[in-house]
């Protein structure tokens, strides 16, 4: 009797045992975050606000607990808004470029690693992750250009660039214009149109080196004035490749004239020098006489003082200094300089008389 009393006790242990696991299996929440509709969004990192709107939640949800997350597409948790009021509130633009990602969690106590600066892949508890909404947060980008280079001479002429296109498949942004610099970037104008641009005279500039650019920006743009770098501009912006325009002139030579007499004594010059010139890919000095005749064609000014002028005999000559591209004829002793064809500017010249 004692033994089957104590049989019955331990079954009636067994019985309540497993009633209790049951009712835990009962208790367990088989999480679930449903569905999330809206997007893909595509923002431009401008300046202006971006905020989502649209997004709509579908499905079966259950969870004692509930966020948004945003993370980027690596799954690196960025932020975690509440709710939808939160996460419509939420400006990407501030972001900078690159692409997020936006999630909802239903989720139970005891949930680990949901913190910003975590992985989402490193969550561990009871969870459920909806499908993911994609946000494109895109940089502004000022295109490609193409044309050129040119180069001009500074004669007092007219000189137009001509032929560029912009290939705009990438160009990013609210607003846009054209920037002029020289080669340290320093801006001297900002032709709003591809026309305005090919009505620029860079004659008038002088000598040097000039870079055509174009520029997508936002509204938050700040420094675009003549006379300042394009280092001190400020907010968002894009800038295409540049082109180059180059800008060649001899320059002004100074010294002289120069009244020598024919005794059979050298007679050299000496003093001579040069200011405002802007050289192109080759230089030389020209001495001609007075009807343009090319006599001699020293390279350096080292040369040109090298050069005896008393063999000459009586008459008139005339130093020059000349900067050329690679397309120039006609330069060569014999010929007349007026017959010089090509890219090239000539100096002022400086007379050499020899009695």
């Amino acid at each position: 009797m004692k033994k089957s009393f104590i049989q019955l006790m331990i079954l009636c242990g067994l019985s309540l045992m497993i009633a209790s696991c049951d009712d835990d299996d009962d208790d367990m929440v088989n999480t679930e975050a449903g569905t999330l509709n809206g997007g893909p969004f595509n923002f431009v990192i401008d300046g202006n606000p971006d905020m989502v709107s649209g997004i709509t939640q579908s499905g079966d949800m259950r969870g004692s607990n509930s966020s948004f997350v945003i993370t980027d597409d690596a799954g690196n948790i960025l932020g975690l808004p509440p709710n939808m009021t939160a996460l419509e509130g939420v400006n990407f633009d501030g972001a900078g470029p690159g692409i997020c990602l936006i999630w909802y969690i239903r989720y139970e106590d005891g949930l680990m690693g949901l913190e910003e600066g975590e992985n989402a892949d490193d969550l561990t508890g009871n969870y459920d992750l909806s499908n993911s909404i994609t946000v494109d947060r895109q940089g502004i980008n000022g295109g490609a250009i193409s044309g050129g280079p040119f180069t001009f001479i500074v004669d007092g002429e007219a000189d137009m660039v001509s032929g560029i296109t912009l290939d705009d498949t990438n160009v990013n942004g609210p607003n846009s214009t054209w920037v002029i610099t020289d080669d340290e970037n320093n801006i001297l104008g900002i032709p709003p149109t591809l026309a305005d641009v090919e009505g620029v005279n860079f004659d008038g500039a002088g000598g040097g080196i000039c870079l055509i650019w174009h520029m997508s920006y936002g509204t938050d743009l700040m420094g675009a004035e003549v006379g300042n770098n394009v280092s001190d501009l400020t907010g968002a912006y894009g800038l295409s490749n540049s082109i180059m325009v180059t800008r060649g002139t001899a320059g002004m030579l100074s010294g002289g004239p120069f009244n020598f007499d024919i005794d059979g004594t050298p007679d050299m010059v000496s003093g001579i020098t040069v200011t405002d010139n802007f050289d192109l890919a080759n230089t030389s000095y020209v001495i001609t006489d007075d009807a343009g005749n090319i006599l001699g064609l020293p390279g350096t000014m080292t040369d040109l003082e090298g050069v005896d002028f008393d063999p000459a005999g009586a008459g008139v000559c005339l130093i020059w200094r000349i900067t050329y591209a690679d397309d120039l004829t006609g330069l060569e002793v014999g010929e007349n300089a007026a017959n010089l064809s090509g890219t090239y500017s000539l100096s002022n010249s400086i007379t050499v008389n020899r009695n």
